[in-house]
């Protein structure tokens, strides 16, 4: 099937199914023919079969899913924030001297500049 039949078949948007494949989160299983990919049934199956989650907090309810997971699977223990992740740089605060010499230097390279176009 094409991208807009998986993505219809994934109950997704097909611009949520193009971003979650340009990022490598999608189905890795596809088809190529020239530019086009094509994906099979069985894969996208595959896909949502690996996307279960089971959370921790709620009590096992028969599904056929043990609570006490592996690590390998993917459990969300914390809820994310919503937006835009912001930077997390710290700002580096440089001390005093570092400018003074700074603007030294600056000030002998111009005085140094303006001596050769005396002399020539």
């Amino acid at each position: 099937m094409t991208s807009r039949e998986a993505a219809d078949y994934l109950r997704i948007s097909y611009d949520g199914f193009r971003t979650m494949r340009s990022r490598g989160q999608g189905p890795a299983v596809f088809i190529a023919i020239g530019r086009r990919l094509r994906f099979r049934k069985q894969d996208l199956d595959a896909f949502l079969t690996s996307r279960v989650q089971c959370d921790p907090r709620v009590p096992n309810m028969g599904h056929g899913m043990d609570n006490s997971a592996a690590p390998d699977q993917n459990i969300v223990l914390a809820k994310r924030k919503r937006g835009r992740p912001r930077a997390t740089g710290q700002i580096v605060v440089m001390p005093a001297s570092v400018y003074v010499q700074a603007g030294i230097l600056l000030a002998l390279a111009i005085a140094g500049r303006m001596i050769c176009l005396l002399f020539s």
